[in-house]
């Protein structure tokens, strides 16, 4: 039986895109579940990398020079498929490529204002559109993430609530697949905010949520934990000795400040809190007694206690050896300029 070298395609190996297979198509796009027959033009318009590679005298060109491989991971020119150059994606999911090239290719496929967007497909953009530089889809999910994630303490306090819903999970199952796709695409400027939305849980849940991550990127993980756990739980330890150095600054109408004499009890459940409960409010409700303290001195190590936390919060980015935060919005404005 005559069969044709030029169209091959195994009954287990990837089959033809039901969407993504367009008849005029000149390149075709191997991965390990589908084939996606596209235009090159198209995807050179939008990916540095993809342009670069089809300038390469053996990809995308069709040659018949059976020699003309040279070994590239992203397929050879002596590999056709029906008679179109076939280029192979290298360790690429199929479903993964799917999201990347529609949201290239359809408008209204993604839209980095709607957090509806299913976890899969921020994560499959984030990663391949950082692979083969597709700019413009980077930038959009990035910002899209970033705004999930943001920089400034209010606006991260305002989202940080485990239960509520984000791209199609809840939050706090959106923390570690994050992490781990903006790691892989070097996306520093998510970094600082997604290390510590998984650092801030029990050491055991860390590292069982934590497993897919590289080895580098766990030991920042553990190591920024650890950091600004031992700065909460060293100011925890010295609030009552700080606020009573500080007490002639509080404004007391006694002759003798309420906070020289006011007893902080139960202190030692704060050690090691989420940092969602390290608040100002929650530590003088808790153990500080009010029939000790007027409303102006509990009011004022309230106070205090806030703008310890936002020191804290000020020095998150150096605990994960990462720039300030100055430096990393710098950075985010870039990519928005890109």
């Amino acid at each position: 039986m005559d069969v044709d070298p030029d169209h091959r395609e195994p009954s287990n190996g990837p089959k033809p895109h039901d969407f993504l297979w367009f008849p005029d198509g000149n390149v075709v796009l191997s991965t390990d579940t589908f084939l996606f027959k596209v235009h090159k033009s198209l995807l050179a318009v939008h990916s540095s990398v993809f342009r670069d590679m089809f300038e390469l005298p053996n990809v995308g060109h069709g040659s018949s020079n059976p020699e003309g491989s040279g070994g590239s991971d992203f397929g050879s020119a002596s590999e056709l498929y029906e008679g179109v150059p076939m280029v192979t994606l290298a360790g690429d999911k199929g479903e993964d490529v799917v999201h990347l090239l529609r949201a290239v290719f359809e408008r209204d496929y993604y839209h980095r204002d709607d957090d509806n967007t299913s976890l899969e497909v921020i994560v499959a953009l984030v990663v391949l559109s950082t692979k083969y530089d597709f700019n413009a889809v980077r930038k959009d999910v990035i910002l899209h993430i970033s705004r999930q994630y943001p920089m400034c303490l209010h606006e991260y306090e305002a989202l940080d609530d485990d239960e509520a819903p984000l791209f199609g999970k809840t939050r706090a199952n959106c923390h570690f697949p994050l992490l781990v796709a903006a790691v892989t695409a070097d996306a520093d400027v998510l970094l600082p905010c997604l290390f510590f939305a998984c650092s801030d849980y029990a050491i055991d849940y860390t590292f069982h949520k934590a497993q897919s991550l590289p080895r580098k990127a766990l030991q920042t993980l553990i190591q920024g934990r650890d950091s600004w756990n031992l700065e909460v739980n060293i100011y925890v330890c010295s609030i009552p000795e700080r606020l009573q150095q500080l007490s002639v600054e509080g404004g007391c109408q006694l002759v003798r400040s309420c906070l020289e004499d006011a007893r902080f009890l139960d202190l030692h459940g704060h050690i090691q809190p989420n940092f969602r409960d390290f608040t100002g409010k929650n530590i003088t409700k808790s153990c500080l007694r009010f029939d000790m303290v007027c409303s102006t001195c509990h009011s004022f190590a309230e106070r205090k206690i806030n703008e310890e936390r936002r020191r804290i919060w000020d020095a998150l980015p150096s605990y994960f050896k990462f720039p300030e935060w100055s430096v990393l919005r710098a950075q985010l404005r870039a990519i928005v300029e890109s």
